[in-house]
């Protein structure tokens, strides 16, 4: 880059809020307010930003949440996250307190009808790197890894893991050029997308490290 020498690097972090909000939910039981509102996925994701913003003192951050309602991969995969039971009452209804403590710490939410916070978070990561930034993507779930590469790591804030493309393909077993290949090949039940029969993530990881047989031309 044409920066000067000794100049700071302008950075963004981009919070996948969604799975954040998931996470705390299971993960923190039987909190409650005094009107008996469940408050257990507000407190986990609010303790999990204030310690990003005093830890890591970001210039610039960004909440992506999905929206309700169907994605572009519904049109191409009808069956996509077909089998996912409800979303859970009590989570539900912490979604728009979750956003409310955004707003208080003047944080942008990023949504947008038939995308899904993922889908935000590595287009703002490409727009952002373009622009100079170094960008910080603060997610727990693998499909993200993928966006590593100059310039982006990822922050697994539960784990307290941080992974630039050495570290992914540590932790993970493969490049994060990779990643989505490995993904495809042992699909994601959880999304109930479909991978290759009888192939898990280990016989995947082995699958795209092999390297390609010589075909004569």
């Amino acid at each position: 880059s044409s920066m000067p020498p000794g100049a700071a690097v302008k950075n963004l972090y981009l919070i996948d809020g969604t799975s954040q909000i998931f996470r705390a939910f299971f993960a923190i039981r039987g909190l409650t307010n005094a009107e008996g509102v469940p408050t257990n996925a507000v407190f986990g994701f609010t303790t999990m930003l204030r310690k990003l913003l005093n830890e890591e003192k970001p210039e610039y951050v960004g909440v992506a949440f999905d929206l309700e309602g169907p994605t572009f991969r519904h049109e191409r995969f009808a069956d996509y996250k077909a089998h996912r039971p409800p979303v859970p009452e009590d989570l539900l209804a912490q979604v728009p307190l979750v956003k409310q403590v955004c707003e208080g710490f003047r944080i942008p939410l990023l949504e947008l009808a038939g995308y899904e916070a993922d889908d935000l978070i590595a287009t703002y990561a490409r727009l952002a790197r373009e622009a100079g930034y170094e960008v910080v993507v603060v997610a727990s779930d693998k499909d993200l890894l993928q966006l590593v590469g100059p310039g982006v790591t990822v922050l697994n804030p539960s784990k307290d893991l941080r992974l630039d493309a050495s570290g992914v393909a540590e932790h993970f077993g493969a490049a994060p050029g990779l990643v989505r290949d490995v993904l495809g090949l042992m699909g994601d039940a959880v999304d109930n997308i479909p991978g290759v029969p009888g192939v898990g993530q280990k016989t995947a990881l082995a699958l795209v490290k092999t390297p390609a047989p010589n075909v004569p031309a």
